[in-house]
């Protein structure tokens, strides 16, 4: 009777340890995805580090099926790290996937290290009506904020899915902090995100100039639109920096298209700044930053990617650009 009972419960430990890790990881998937009826989901980055890079497979932090990233959130560490993740449902017209991966089929890896946006002039045909749907990193914290340690941070753009694509004419930039370098990271809210309609297509982290170490900068928003696609190229963006190489205040789109937004130098919850536009005349942003961080770094240093390379993981074709 008690060998029997010994075998009884080794076999139910047995079991048990086996299914532990199971029950783990169960709990650990939905631990990092809350998804809202409202078409909203809230991703939750931290122990969801590593797994496949490759833009074939499914990221631990990436959006799901219909859905691009809208919005990222750090709770107190002023965007040295992501902590969640804001995907919206943007494409009611998608193909659905029934949940086989992969949601969208054509997309290609970028670092936000040195590479801006999801778009690249050098390789039009790949990266233009691209959005970012995911990221990727190798520390459980999703940290950024480290030279060299961090200098790899991955992030998924992908193709519009058909009848879709990417206004560029709306494009417009949110600074992650104000103009006193106060960053928008918040323990309750979400306050970096773009406004309805608009999907992030890029994101830039910057080297303070106090702390001297990495920070999210800004991020792109760009409108997704259905239907006849304008005949317009993506402009190219070109930025006047402040006192250190790698800052910038890009609240302000390019001459081009600046009459459409006159008045509207919105802070991160879509509200006017206080003293209104500070396009229309004046002060602008960059010499406002020059008076407090003193002096300025050069004249003009492009917004261009320094390394332009783009990583193609379609369905049909992997490889280097």
């Amino acid at each position: 009777m008690t060998k029997k009972r010994t075998l009884y419960c080794l076999a139910t430990t047995s079991i048990l340890c086996a299914l532990i890790p199971l029950v783990w990881t169960t709990n650990r998937y939905y631990g990092t995805y809350i998804v809202y009826g409202t078409g909203d989901t809230i991703i939750n980055t931290a122990q969801a580090h590593s797994g496949p890079e490759h833009g074939k497979r499914r990221w631990n932090v990436e959006c799901l099926d219909g859905e691009a990233v809208i919005g990222i959130h750090d709770l107190q560490d002023d965007f040295q790290k992501l902590v969640n993740v804001w995907c919206k449902f943007m494409f009611p017209f998608k193909q659905y996937t029934n949940g086989l991966y992969p949601y969208y089929p054509d997309c290609f890896v970028r670092n936000y290290t040195f590479q801006f946006h999801c778009y690249s002039p050098k390789y039009h045909e790949v990266s233009v009506n691209s959005f970012i749907t995911g990221f990727w990193d190798n520390d459980a914290q999703f940290f950024n904020f480290r030279r060299v340690v961090d200098d790899q941070n991955p992030y998924k753009c992908c193709k519009t899915p058909p009848n879709y694509y990417v206004d560029y004419q709306s494009c417009y930039y949110m600074p992650a902090k104000d103009q006193y370098g106060e960053y928008y990271d918040a323990t309750t809210i979400i306050l970096l995100y773009c406004a309805s309609g608009y999907a992030m297509t890029g994101l830039a982290k910057k080297i303070s100039p106090f702390s001297m170490d990495y920070h999210v900068e800004w991020i792109q928003c760009c409108r997704i639109g259905f239907g006849a696609q304008p005949v317009f190229k993506p402009p190219r963006h070109s930025y006047s920096y402040g006192s250190y190489a790698n800052s910038s205040y890009p609240n302000r789109p390019p001459a081009g298209y600046a009459s459409q937004y006159s008045g509207q130098n919105l802070g991160p919850r879509g509200l006017k700044r206080e003293g209104g536009d500070i396009y229309a005349g004046g002060q602008s942003q960059t010499d406002k930053a020059a008076s407090y961080t003193g002096g300025f770094y050069g004249a003009h240093r492009s917004l261009d990617d320094e390394d332009d390379t783009i990583l193609r993981t379609s369905l049909h074709e992997t490889g280097s650009m």
